[in-house]
């Protein structure tokens, strides 16, 4: 009856080192390389066409947006630097100059009605955009010409020209009604992963629509795509289980709970040192404003239990035995330790 089991646990191990393998190759790439390559297969005209549906109304490759993610738009068109440096690759002629009336517009718009009508990726009406977002239809025709400009030179500006902080921030982080939602610095992330259709695949291949030297390249390309969603797709998974784990600390509403990169590691699928090198030099803006990195958001578990140890013995006022402190802890903060085990914690932490 074991055998099954062990089997099963044999093949996700090699599952996730298979994964991991896959990774490992754009995970040493620097984050600006990274999205140089990313910008360098959007940009090629031949991997533009494997996103045209075929006759059977299928498409050899098409995204997938990640859940929860979109693009902070309100930050990288503010920056004026980014804005610059965006500005020579701009497709709608002298939009640059609109940008503080856009930026106005956004703001009139709110969070939730911009995200709505303008970054989700759904079909744009105009009129369905002017009732929500409380504008006129010739605002909002507008304000998607200059998002999409916007959007577009940000993707295609060379990555050694972009502003430290949009290589470093992954990403803002913002809050509304309780709720956490993921900003990403960069729209190359708001695009997300690619998927590739198999059969449509396939047929493109076997057309005759292609000469050789296109086959070949097509399959390059599809190869590309594959790993740099991987990265970009475990990314985001990182991002998100951290966030999720650390929500009443981004909100403001408590300590750091206990967490480590182990622990998000098995919680995501992926090798300790993959996750390691996925949030490696990252850091990302809370929505208090702070710019923090990702691995400020871990906490080793015996930091925590002494801070709660602190919070118990009001910093040394109260006078408690080691078995009321352990007592307390179980009671309250749902914490099960040892009375010498507490002896220990407050040894280390002279209380």
């Amino acid at each position: 009856m074991k055998k099954p089991v062990k089997q099963a646990q044999q093949l996700s191990q090699r599952q996730v080192q298979r994964q991991d393998l896959r990774l490992f190759s754009v995970l040493a790439v620097p984050e600006a390389d990274f999205l140089g390559q990313a910008a360098e297969l959007e940009a090629d005209p031949l991997f533009s066409k494997l996103f045209q549906p075929d006759a059977h109304g299928r498409a050899p490759l098409r995204r997938r947006r990640f859940p929860g993610a979109s693009y902070a738009f309100s930050l990288a068109c503010g920056d004026e630097a980014l804005a610059t440096a965006a500005g020579p690759g701009a497709t709608a002629g002298e939009w640059l100059s609109e940008r503080p009336a856009m930026l106005d517009l956004a703001r009139r718009a709110g969070a939730a009605a911009f995200e709505s009508c303008f970054l989700s990726g759904l079909p744009f009406s105009p009129p369905s955009a002017a009732k929500e977002c409380g504008l006129t239809q010739a605002e909002v025709l507008a304000l998607k010409s200059f998002v999409d400009a916007f959007i577009l030179s940000h993707e295609r500006v060379a990555p050694a020209a972009l502003p430290g902080l949009f290589l470093r921030c992954a990403a803002r982080i913002a809050a509304e009604k309780g709720r956490l939602f993921i900003e990403y610095t960069h729209p190359s992330y708001l695009k997300g992963a690619y998927v590739i259709d198999g059969e449509a695949f396939s047929r493109l291949l076997k057309s005759g629509a292609l000469s050789p030297a296109e086959a070949a390249r097509v399959r390059n390309l599809a190869s590309r795509a594959q790993r740099i969603g991987w990265r970009k797709a475990g990314f985001h998974r990182t991002l998100s289980a951290i966030i999720e784990r650390q929500k009443s600390f981004l909100l403001g509403e408590g300590p750091l709970k206990p967490f480590t990169q182990r622990e998000l590691a098995a919680a995501v699928g992926l090798n300790p040192g993959t996750v390691s090198r996925l949030i490696s030099a990252k850091t990302l803006i809370t929505p208090q404003g702070e710019e923090i990195k990702l691995k400020s958001l871990f906490r080793q578990k015996n930091a925590y239990i002494i801070d709660k140890i602190k919070d118990i013995l009001g910093a040394g006022q109260k006078k408690l035995s080691d078995a009321e402190v352990a007592e307390t802890l179980k009671a309250v903060h749902g914490i099960r330790v040892s009375r010498r085990s507490v002896n220990l914690y407050r040894n280390k932490a002279g209380l």
